[in-house]
């Protein structure tokens, strides 16, 4: 089911993206753009990403100590005596629950009537400390193992890494019609576009080292597929050193040949290049998991985090399209009214 959102969401944010050409202003682009993005941040970083207590015990083989939220259903605890609660959470999994006598009134109060979100801190497998607790939201984004709250990031790192791949084949096929009908607005999609694919691909880079920091403990760790975006950085780098210096109408058919052939070379560093190495990055050779996003297992993404992904990944595209369409009527004006070269 998930890939049929990923899919859906792309195939809508292309035809609504492209479907009235780049250099035609649309109402829609805009408004859908704007929109998807400000509800992918929202149920991206508001929801309360809850667990069970299997999750909170593999949890605390990472970060012993650590405080992790566990969705009670309605009826779900059983008062033991003044301070311990028979606690089931939504799997049907049953431990004790520590805590102050006013905080088991508490509990016991609201038990009955309301889903309930259990802060706790694992004190043995079957025993647990109740820090606080809320009712649940009727949103809640459920734990993934080994990430928690780092998870977040996949709705920002990976739609932004998508899009910035993507804006390269885009450039790579306006610079084919370039060179087969030599019409100046395909030259002019090919250059913004790559433009904005690379600042994309700096925001996937700079996200990616932020989570390294906090997951792996550097910003940078000479991992196959770091190295891989910052050569991919180094080839459209030299792509716009190679359109300022050749001259002439030249240089447009010598910075679409290179454009296609980036675009292979970027197929190859971001698809294959980290799968046939050791890298930390899920799906790499040494590693038989390739990642909450599309791993097949039913458990790896459920379908809540599936929709705010994908509603990510399409405000994300259409995005790129929107930023697409003000870049190159801008370029295009600088070069037909100004009298600049592009």
């Amino acid at each position: 089911m998930k890939y049929l959102f990923y899919v859906s969401a792309l195939g809508v944010a292309i035809a609504v993206g492209f479907g009235k050409g780049i250099l035609q202003r649309s109402a829609l682009r805009a408004i859908l753009a704007w929109g998807a993005v400000a509800v992918g941040i929202v149920f991206g970083l508001f929801p309360p990403i809850v667990g069970t207590f299997s999750d909170a015990a593999t949890e605390a083989k990472f970060n012993r100590g650590a405080a992790f939220t566990v969705l009670i259903p309605v009826g779900g605890v059983r008062q033991i005596d003044s301070t311990d609660l028979e606690c089931r959470d939504i799997a049907g999994h049953a431990v004790i629950c520590r805590g102050s006598n006013e905080m088991i009134k508490t509990v016991m109060a609201q038990s009955n009537h309301h889903n309930l979100l259990l802060h706790t801190r694992l004190i043995t497998h079957s025993l647990y400390d109740i820090t606080a607790l809320e009712s649940a939201p009727r949103i809640m984004l459920p734990h993934i193992p080994a990430l928690g709250e780092k998870a977040r990031i996949i709705f920002f790192h990976v739609p932004a890494a998508w899009t910035g791949f993507f804006a390269y084949i885009v450039t790579m096929l306006y610079s084919i019609l370039y060179l087969r009908r030599k019409k100046e607005e395909y030259d002019i999609i090919a250059l913004s576009s790559a433009s904005i694919g690379t600042l994309f691909t700096a925001l996937a880079y700079a996200s990616g080292a932020v989570w390294a920091k906090f997951n792996w403990g550097h910003f940078f760790n000479w991992d196959s597929r770091e190295l891989s975006v910052l050569l991919l950085l180094a080839i459209y780098a030299a792509y716009f050193v190679l359109r300022s210096n050749v001259k002439g109408d030249m240089r447009k058919r010598v910075a679409a040949t290179y454009a296609v052939v980036a675009a292979v070379a970027a197929v190859f560093l971001i698809f294959i290049v980290p799968r046939i190495t050791i890298s930390l990055h899920p799906g790499s050779r040494d590693d038989v998991n390739i990642g909450p996003i599309l791993s097949p297992e039913q458990d790896a993404l459920d379908l809540t985090k599936a929709m705010v992904f994908s509603i990510m990944l399409a405000g994300i595209t259409l995005f790129f399209t929107w930023m697409l369409n003000v870049v190159a009527r801008y370029n295009r004006y600088r070069y037909h009214q100004l009298g600049s070269e592009t």
